[in-house]
């Protein structure tokens, strides 16, 4: 397509070029003509033939004219490969009669006639090559037209030194072409190197306007952001000087602290939305894919929503399945939540449906969220799943939410492989399609709804923790001791790497990502790693929490294939982390 639109541009500069050129092309022909005439049309006992020639040149020569007038009153007529090759007919029919009346020189005995007609046609032959050097085509249909006939008669009918005129005419035509060649390969290398330019000048603007564009979509980020941060803290802010007025009631206090805590779980929501973004596009976020049964994520889902929508008159259904899932459970049903959340918030009447639907491939799925709420019109199915953007749910109504729901299901199915897909319209209702991949029941290795206790993969395992924090080891160090772990805190590198010393060989390491402001998690990370490999132990899982969502670091950490969990870390998320990492068949791949 490159090549095509090079071609394109050189054509087009080309056409151009041809006929800027004819004005003074016209002119020379004009004296060519009349020049012919005075001399041939004069002359005693002129004949039909020269007649016929000036006559030809003549009328050549005005078409030559009405084409070029065309051109410039009608561009768009023709394609600009078009204009070139009329441009090459006509040149041959303009040079083709003064080039041939060279004949009319050698019909007289005058040697310096032949010698003078000679001459004018190398003066047009010089003028032509300035003009349609650039085209071959051209440039043939004008030079060999105007002085092969010349060149011929001088070398076959020799008269007065004539034959080495007729080979000098020879080395000439030969040397225009050599030269035309050259100027040929100059002006196509000027062309591509502008249509590069501007190539480039078309990108950097392009680079420009979507620059501006990621600039303001972060401005209207942290405007919309600001807001609805604002907005709790605000109604915080009043209802807490409510409750210490003394005047008010017992009953007012009680309201007035569930407002508060209604708030408070509105901000906090806000920030987990946020956060969950941030974690996306830093690239830290990892995909823990196991094998688990579908119905018992779903179970979760239904038990967690089904009072809300029973508050709102709402059926919540949840269609029962046999699928097998294989794809991160925490990741999809953080995508789940979202769904269903906003077909509870969006409906009014009805009824909400959730399942899943098998494909024609064996190996793919879907699960769907469908709602019978206000729906979506069509121009806005991209727009919703944009950064804070809303549905206008008109005057009437009190926005809700915070628009953050479906980009970040865009961003976390995405992440699991898979592209989300929308049916709606307005008044008729939302479908929501997240694509699956279907796992195998034999590699299931645990139930996502049981308890932590029953998983053994991380029993009397040895973890060494390192945080610099007392509170944190107190209580990581407590709960990993509950799971039947056996534990060493360490506040820093040189305390791990002592407990190395002293014969405590890991098998998981727990470490927290800012230890202290010199060191990093990653520095504590490599100088225990590099203390067991010097022990001959290279078998070590490794863990990094964090409260850092947009360091480098950590999406280079995690794409090394170590799992970096987000603070504040659930002792759910943690355990099955750690049993997906301790598992017999993703042991070494972990280490």
């Amino acid at each position: 397509m490159q090549g095509d639109q090079g071609q394109w541009e050189i054509d087009n500069d080309l056409a151009g070029a041809l006929y800027a050129a004819d004005p003074a092309s016209f002119l020379a022909h004009g004296f060519s003509v009349a020049l012919l005439g005075a001399v041939y049309l004069t002359r005693p006992g002129a004949g039909a033939l020269a007649v016929l020639y000036v006559a030809f040149h003549g009328i050549a020569n005005c078409l030559a004219i009405a084409l070029w007038a065309w051109r410039r009153y009608k561009p768009l007529a023709f394609s600009a490969r078009r204009w070139i090759d009329l441009h090459a007919m006509r040149n041959l029919a303009l040079h083709s009669a003064p080039g041939l009346s060279i004949w009319l020189a050698f019909q007289n005995d005058s040697t310096d006639l032949a010698t003078a007609h000679t001459v004018l046609l190398v003066a047009l032959a010089a003028l032509a090559y300035v003009a349609n050097g650039l085209s071959l085509a051209n440039l043939s249909g004008a030079v060999p037209t105007l002085l092969l006939p010349a060149t011929v008669l001088h070398l076959l009918q020799p008269r007065h030194n004539g034959f080495a005129l007729g080979v000098v005419l020879a080395v000439f035509i030969v040397g225009i072409y050599l030269f035309s060649a050259q100027y040929r390969g100059l002006f196509r290398g000027i062309v591509k190197a502008r249509v590069a330019q501007e190539r480039l000048a078309e990108t950097v603007a392009r680079q420009n306007v979507v620059i501006e564009e990621a600039s303001l979509a972060k401005t209207r980020f942290f405007a919309a952001a600001s807001h609805d941060l604002r907005q709790p803290l605000h109604a915080i802010g009043l209802l807490a000087h409510v409750l210490t007025d003394r005047t008010t009631s017992a009953q007012e206090r009680d309201e007035t602290a569930e407002h508060i805590i209604n708030n408070i779980e509105s901000l906090n929501h806000l920030f987990n939305q946020v956060l969950d973004l941030a974690r996306i596009e830093s690239g830290v976020t990892q995909v823990i894919s196991q094998h688990f049964r579908m119905s018992e994520l779903l179970m979760r889902i239904e038990r967690q929503f089904r009072p809300a929508a029973a508050a709102k008159g709402l059926a919540l259904r949840v269609a029962p399945t046999t699928c097998i899932a294989y794809t991160d459970p925490v990741l999809l049903e953080r995508v789940l939540m979202n769904l269903v959340s906003n077909a509870v918030r969006y409906t009014e009447r009805g009824s909400i449906w959730v399942g899943v639907r098998h494909n024609a491939d064996p190996a793919r799925c879907r699960i769907e969220v469908r709602d019978s709420g206000i729906g979506i019109a069509p121009h806005e199915h991209e727009l919703i799943f944009e950064d804070f953007y809303q549905v206008p749910l008109g005057p009437q109504s009190r926005q809700i939410g915070h628009g953050l729901g479906l980009s970040t299901v865009r961003r976390l199915s995405r992440l699991l492989g898979g592209e989300p897909s929308l049916r709606s319209d307005t008044g008729r209702g939302t479908t929501v399609c997240i694509p699956l991949t279907t796992g195998d029941e034999r590699l299931i290795t645990s139930s996502i709804t049981a308890p932590l206790s029953m998983s053994a993969f991380i029993e009397h395992r040895r973890i060494l923790c390192v945080d610099d924090d007392p509170a944190n080891l107190e209580a990581l160090g407590a709960l990993l001791a509950r799971w039947g772990c056996v534990v060493r805190v360490c506040r820093d590198e040189l305390a791990a790497v002592r407990a190395i010393s002293e014969g405590f060989m890991p098998d998981v390491l727990l470490c927290d990502y800012q230890i202290d402001r010199r060191q990093t998690g990653i520095e504590a990370l490599r100088a225990v790693r590099e203390a067991l490999r010097r022990r001959g132990h290279t078998q070590l899982v490794s863990v990094m929490m964090t409260g850092d969502v947009a360091s480098p670091e950590l999406a280079a950490l995690a794409a090394e294939g170590v799992p970096v969990l987000h603070k504040p870390v659930t002792a759910t998320r943690l355990r099955r982390t750690l049993d997906s990492l301790l598992q017999p068949h993703g042991e070494n791949a972990a280490a």
